[in-house]
């Protein structure tokens, strides 16, 4: 007589396993989603690249724009024949004095697409993160019977291809002194 538990144990081990066709379909159930997941993180990347090009110019044009204009506020006159105005790349040579009183000269370039500074023709170093590019930098002198002030328009890039990134820049400091109420 065949004992009933080895034919119901044999049964029990011909039913183990999958078929071709339920191994397809989870094949394919796993292609799916690892392609969406792939997707998502390529997409995340990319939006971070952005991301992170849009804060590179941002704190590079406020670091720059905050000296300039905090250096024009300060400046006693502009040496004209050392500046460049309203062209691009513009210069910006400053007459002014330091802490001890003493007179000196700051100027603002831009070179190799970074904006410089320069002390009494020492340069200083850089304005700008040297990841980013100024592709425009002027300087326009303005004059009124009330008083002196300097425009500032600069023109940032970063990243390249899809992660390219650029925007424009303006600001306007009167010089020291020259306002006339």
């Amino acid at each position: 007589m065949i004992n009933p538990l080895i034919i119901h144990n044999r049964s029990l081990f011909k039913n183990k396993g999958f078929s071709l066709v339920e191994m397809l379909l989870y094949i394919s159930i796993l292609t799916v989603i690892l392609t969406v997941i792939a997707n998502a993180l390529y997409s995340l990347n990319r939006s971070y690249r952005v991301i992170q090009s849009a804060e590179i110019i941002e704190s590079s044009a406020i670091t720059s724009l905050d000296r300039m204009v905090r250096e024009i506020r300060d400046a006693s006159s502009v040496d004209n024949l050392q500046s460049t105005f309203n062209t691009s790349p513009g210069v910006l040579t400053l007459n002014t004095t330091d802490d001890s009183g003493a007179n000196m000269t700051i100027q603002f370039f831009v070179s190799n697409q970074i904006v410089r500074v320069k002390e009494n023709g020492v340069d200083i170093g850089p304005l700008t993160d040297f990841s980013t590019r100024v592709t425009n930098l002027v300087f326009r002198f303005i004059t009124t019977a009330q008083s002196k002030a300097l425009k500032i328009e600069m023109t940032i890039e970063s990243g390249q291809g899809l992660n390219y990134k650029s925007k424009k820049f303006y600001s306007t400091a009167v010089l020291r002194g020259s306002y006339v109420p």
